[in-house]
């Protein structure tokens, strides 16, 4: 018997999940953890009631680890229509898009390289690639 080819859906939530590895990567090479002061500095500074705050680096690496983890071990169960992995894909479509404007955003604050914002933009495609896949199975197919 042979298997059906990968859905759209699961090409997409793939290739997020794996833009997801890429993107933690460069997050670590670069040292983001650290960068989490001087973001949250500069906001603290603007708005008196942010808090600065960093993140220590193995708490860092251990919590994209777990998303990513997330990200590529519910790709069957995306694949296969899982009510609770849609769920789960519509919500890391949001959450990959912030991530995106997020690193994006402080890139052009910041006028030049921020740790993370090389593979961002690939997540910032992403994202909102699966949300409109996600939208477009709700519709029912037109008669």
């Amino acid at each position: 018997m042979e298997k059906p080819p990968i859905s759209r859906l699961g090409i997409l939530y793939l290739s997020l999940g794996l833009a997801q590895s890429a993107h933690s990567v460069e997050e670590m090479l670069t040292h983001l953890y650290d960068f989490f002061w001087v973001i949250s500095g500069a906001l603290h500074r603007t708005f008196a009631w942010y808090p600065q705050f960093r993140w220590p680096p193995d708490l860092f690496g251990a919590v994209n680890m777990v998303l990513i983890a997330v990200l590529l071990g519910s790709w069957p169960f995306v694949e296969r229509r899982s009510s609770w992995a849609l769920s789960l894909a519509g919500a890391a479509g949001v959450i990959e898009t912030l991530n995106g404007i997020n690193h994006v955003a402080a890139a052009t604050v910041f006028r030049g390289y921020v740790p993370g914002v090389i593979t961002a933009a690939i997540v910032l495609v992403l994202g909102p690639l699966v949300l409109r896949e996600l939208w477009r199975l709700r519709k029912p197919a037109a008669l």
